[in-house]
C-alpha cells in the first residue's frame, strides 16, 4: 500500500487497525489492517516504487498518519529471536501498546 492508498482509505474510513512494527535494530515499519471488498486485509506501507517505507523515529511514523488523517496506532516491539519463526505477519495482539496522536 502506498501513501496515496493510505490516504484514501483514511478518507473512507476504512483502516481498522495501524501497527508501528519495531524489530530488535530494525527500523521502524507500519502496518495496516484495512476492510476491502468486505474482507480483512493487511499490508505494510510502501514507496510508489514498492519497497517498504522504514523510520528512523516514531516521530516520523506519527507524521505521515497526521497527514493520512490517523491519529492512533499500536506500537509493537517484536523481540528478535521470534522472527526466524514468524510468517508474514506476526500476531502480536497481545502484546501492543496503544498510542493516541
Amino acid at each position: 500500500m502506498n501513501l496515496q492508498e493510505l490516504k484514501d482509505l483514511a478518507q473512507h474510513q476504512q483502516i481498522s487497525h495501524v501497527n508501528f512494527v519495531e524489530s530488535g535494530c530494525s527500523p521502524l515499519v507500519i502496518e495496516l489492517s484495512y476492510e476491502e471488498q468486505d474482507h480483512s486485509k493487511k499490508a505494510l506501507l510502501k514507496s510508489d516504487q514498492g519497497a517498504v517505507l522504514s523510520f528512523k523515529n516514531i516521530a516520523q511514523a506519527y507524521d505521515v498518519c497526521r497527514k493520512a488523517g490517523i491519529h492512533s496506532a499500536h506500537l509493537v516491539q517484536v523481540i528478535p529471536h521470534d522472527e526466524a519463526c514468524a510468517g508474514e505477519f506476526v500476531s502480536y495482539d497481545q502484546q501492543s501498546i496503544p498510542l493516541k496522536f
